[in-house]
């Protein structure tokens, strides 16, 4: 009831246009949260058949296998991270206030990127904490994948277990990796997809709108040839989607054929999307798609991740040209989830791999004895065996429940702090080094006044 009364305070004023990025957000967000529950408990997901001439049961076949697809749902948030942050700098543009555009993207482009920053490294530092506490070691030796392969090992001493930290907080800004909290190797993608919003709208700012559509269309060609494919082709297809968006293009839906369009390009766009990561000559269908991405992708592709970027793209355009679709995406309760997208991003890891565990694994641990191989040694391979699928089922929707609740406390309580320490760190980068001496200057010359009297004295 708690999640229904904080999703209907967003009432109808507060809809924006736009609001239908954030409902979709939220539905990506949770899909991204039931792909790692899965790789954790369903594997036999992974693959779209269980054998090369196996069937396949309802989850493992296109549409529905979505539930395991994480890397589609980020590339929907790497897409409407396009969309949304061109909307403002793009509105202002066409207006003529190419001032204010620019103050706009000058300002949304510092505030992002430290509002990803902040909280990622807290993340990461209480993370960092519980590992060192032991508060994952559980987690390495139960039988579910990806909680077993995503739980780092504590460091052998104090002074290790900072460098350990100072590493990891710098790696997911550097090369995408966080041993304490896995899903934020996405973070270093939104960041440099960031800086090509920002760089674009830089360049183009002073243009005409058919240029800028014309030279957005030619960087997503050029992302697309130079296998820049997660990053370059999702937010420039985002930003074309910011710029469509002001066109009229309600005068297309008389034709039958334009107003099934948006309902086609969502339908196909959930297809492509269901593309495999592995596996994929198993099944007639994947084996259509990777036959067809020898003709469509260019050479050395990776072809899952293509194909990943493609249906998002497909799925945000086809929901921009459906009037319905953005009434039903601007739902309040999506809305709500959208809301607590980036937290529940962050936050479902590192709780998996505690509470979770915990949750699961604890009353099968207790006098659990490891495999004995032959040898008289004990098997490394022997992982504490998972509950049935009822008592699985029930632990789950409490542990669910328990997380939305974690979130929605710190989006209520923690995001504000975050704010308000990004507001205060861009006060202190207008004001660092602001003094006379560096301020004042006459007219044509190069060096202030000051420091000029200093050296001749």
């Amino acid at each position: 009831m708690a999640i229904v009364d904080q999703a209907t305070k967003q009432s109808a004023p507060h809809i924006r246009p736009s609001s239908w990025a954030d409902g979709l957000r939220g539905i990506a967000a949770i899909f991204v949260v039931a792909s790692h529950t899965c790789l954790s408990f369903a594997t036999y997901l992974i693959p779209p058949s269980f054998a090369e001439t196996g069937n396949s049961i309802l989850f493992q076949r296109p549409f529905f296998r979505l539930v395991i697809q994480g890397q589609a749902w980020v590339a929907i948030f790497l897409v409407l991270l396009g969309f949304v942050n061109a909307l403002k700098p793009l509105q202002l543009a066409r207006r003529g206030a190419t001032a204010d555009a620019l103050a706009a993207l000058s300002t949304g482009a510092f505030r992002r990127k430290w509002r990803l920053v902040f909280p990622a490294a807290l993340m990461t530092i209480l993370a960092w904490l519980v590992c060192q506490l032991g508060g994952f070691q559980l987690g390495r030796r139960v039988d579910a994948y990806w909680l077993r392969a995503t739980s780092p090992k504590r460091s052998t001493s104090l002074s290790a277990a900072v460098v350990d930290l100072i590493r990891e907080i710098a790696g997911t800004w550097m090369w995408g990796e966080n041993a304490y909290d896995q899903p934020q190797w996405a973070l270093l993608s939104l960041f440099r997809g960031s800086l090509y919003v920002f760089m674009t709208l830089l360049a183009l700012v002073n243009t005409t709108p058919r240029f800028r559509l014309c030279a957005q269309m030619v960087l997503y060609t050029y992302s697309w040839a130079t296998l820049d494919g997660t990053v370059g082709t999702n937010i420039f297809a985002g930003m074309i989607l910011a710029e469509l968006s002001f066109y009229n293009l309600t005068v297309l839906q008389p034709s039958a054929v334009f107003r099934l369009l948006p309902y086609g390009l969502v339908t196909l766009g959930l297809y492509v999307c269901s593309y495999p990561d592995q596996y994929a000559d198993q099944t007639e269908w994947s084996s259509q798609l990777a036959s067809l991405a020898e003709t469509i992708f260019p050479k050395d592709a990776n072809v899952s991740r293509y194909y990943a970027s493609l249906g998002a793209q497909m799925i945000c355009f086809g929901v921009m040209l459906s009037p319905l679709m953005r009434r039903m995406l601007s739902h309040p309760v999506l809305l709500w989830f959208g809301s607590i997208s980036f937290p529940l991003y962050l936050i479902h890891g590192p709780l998996m791999r505690s509470v979770l565990v915990y949750l699961v694994y604890l009353p099968m641990s207790i006098g659990f004895q490891p495999t004995v191989k032959a040898d008289g040694t004990l098997d490394p391979e022997s992982y504490i065996p998972t509950p049935g699928s009822f008592r699985l089922g029930v632990i789950l929707t409490i542990f669910f429940a328990f997380l939305l609740y974690v979130v929605q406390q710190w989006t209520n309580h923690i995001e504000p702090k975050m704010g308000a320490l990004t507001a205060a760190f861009e006060n202190f980068s207008r004001s660092w080094g602001k003094s006379t001496a560096w301020s004042s200057k006459e007219k044509d010359e190069i060096l202030p006044i000051t420091s000029v009297r200093e050296l001749n004295m």
